[in-house]
């Protein structure tokens, strides 16, 4: 019977680390977030003129773009996965161009949709 409380109590430490381990993986989670954020803010915008935005066809402004090369009119930077800011966001950081922000009404030709938590 020994051994059976043992194990109990080992199981009842297991879960206690677990869910400490959770709570301080979203506290740093948060933190990062807000890091990020502000961030974000001072990232130097991205020229149009960055080799890699020409090659991309990055613009500020997606509805400067003709529609041969976005029909989908509904493709902003704000709505892709690679677009590190809110929705909302006038600019934010963007993966494909680090260290620098985009427009959030922008475009390039990599979008790829963010999924909806």
């Amino acid at each position: 019977m020994h051994r059976v409380s043992e194990s109990k109590e080992v199981d009842t430490a297991s879960r206690r680390s677990f869910i400490k381990s959770v709570g301080n993986a979203a506290a740093l989670s948060a933190i990062g977030i807000t890091v990020m954020d502000s961030l974000s803010a001072d990232l130097q915008r991205v020229s149009q003129s960055d080799p890699t935005a020409v090659a991309l066809k990055y613009v500020h402004d997606a509805s400067t773009v003709p529609a041969s090369l976005r029909p989908q009119t509904d493709r902003y930077c704000n709505n892709c996965a690679l677009y590190v800011g809110g929705k909302d966001d006038e600019w934010a950081g963007c993966s494909i161009f680090p260290g620098k922000s985009v427009a959030g009404k922008g475009w390039c030709n990599v979008w790829v949709r963010k999924q909806e938590s």
